[in-house]
């Protein structure tokens, strides 16, 4: 139920749960949805600027379920999102401003609390008698407040791009939360990893945490995994060392590594919500470039960024998103779309002009 202020599940309360499909477990079929708008690309195109907001910038219409009365803009086009932000950022952003710069911090915001909710509860079942999670929504049906990872996709229509973009959760997916195998912790040092994969795994689990107000980084715990082939096989650690961290200046990241050295899952965690955490103005700032042919976005950040984003104009994906980035910073590779020839080439000026990032 997430009406009003909803309990943020962060950090995770994790316990020791026997998995296997001899015993009792279950399936979902709609994994608990978040509301949640889309990027100030996909947005501000099919609004003019005076309703740069996410209240729209003028008065809320009265409204009784689908009908409503009053000239908000978006009294149709937004299913109530405040307290997703609220909940996880507090009350430090003005919901009500409208103008550029606020409309994309209220979207970052919306984006990332949507994300986390859907992290959350992933984590959490994943450490139980689940075997599969089908998750609402996968793609927005227009530029709105909606419940998908994706925004629209329809390319003729203005702000939008083939596909849609990938909204920060749709990047977690990707690099954590489906994949086959994933390691997370709770505050109390409850650390767990899965393997739902149909081959043996053979690799790596590192621990790290990352102080936010030094940007030193301690490593926590390392062990060498082999896990039977999934789905369901689970491995339980305690790291006594994360229960003595201070949740509002540490992040925990747990990466887990294959023998051949390629990353399976690299997940930050948080032990409290990202407006109580003592973070610095990181001062990001992003160039792009073009080497060899490939497309790079070149970051550069002057303190720890959290969930550090990328979002650009252009058709691709970024090869990874939604980042703890230290200083001095990193270079994300960005994979343009591969469409039929004549159909919509990939602009090069364009994502070189409009790549931007956004942090916590």
């Amino acid at each position: 139920n997430f009406r009003g202020i909803f309990p943020s599940n962060i950090p995770l309360s994790l316990d020791v749960h026997k998995i296997s499909p001899a015993l009792p477990n279950n399936f979902s079929s709609e994994s608990p949805g978040a509301t949640v708008f889309s990027s100030f690309e996909s947005m501000s195109a099919t609004l003019d600027k005076e309703h740069w907001g996410i209240h729209g910038g003028g008065p809320s219409d009265v409204c009784q379920g689908k009908r409503c009365q009053g000239t908000n803009v978006m009294s149709q086009r937004n299913y109530p999102n405040d307290n997703f932000i609220v909940t996880y950022f507090g009350n430090s952003t003005d919901l009500n401003a409208t103008g550029e710069m606020a409309f994309k911090r209220q979207l970052y915001q919306s984006m990332i609390a949507q994300a986390l909710v859907i992290k959350q509860n992933i984590e959490t079942t994943r450490s139980r008698n689940r075997f599969g999670t089908l998750v609402w929504q996968l793609n927005e049906i227009w530029p709105t407040g909606g419940w998908g990872s994706l925004e629209y996709g329809n390319p003729f229509f203005p702000g939008q791009v083939i596909g849609g973009r990938w909204k920060p959760l749709h990047y977690l997916y990707k690099s954590s939360l489906f994949a086959d195998v994933m390691a997370s912790c709770d505050a109390e040092g409850l650390c767990y990893v899965r393997n739902d994969g149909t081959n043996p795994f053979q690799g790596t689990l590192v621990l790290t945490s990352t102080n936010l107000e030094t940007d030193a980084i301690t490593t926590l715990h390392t062990s060498q995994l082999s896990m039977d082939a999934g789905a369901g096989i689970i491995q339980h650690i305690n790291v006594a060392a994360i229960a003595t961290l201070a949740r509002d200046k540490e992040v925990i990241r747990a990466v887990v590594t294959a023998s051949d050295g390629e990353v399976v899952s690299d997940n930050c965690i948080l032990l409290d919500i990202p407006g109580n955490l003592k973070l610095r103005q990181a001062k990001a700032t992003v160039v792009g470039t073009e080497t060899g042919g490939k497309y790079f976005a070149n970051v550069t950040v002057q303190a720890t960024a959290l969930f550090l984003t990328l979002t650009t104009e252009s058709i691709g994906t970024f090869k990874e998103n939604v980042l703890l980035v230290h200083p001095p910073g990193v270079n994300v590779e960005f994979k343009p779309s591969q469409l039929k020839k004549d159909y919509i080439p990939f602009d090069k000026q364009r994502f070189l002009d409009t790549v931007r990032v956004e942090d916590v």
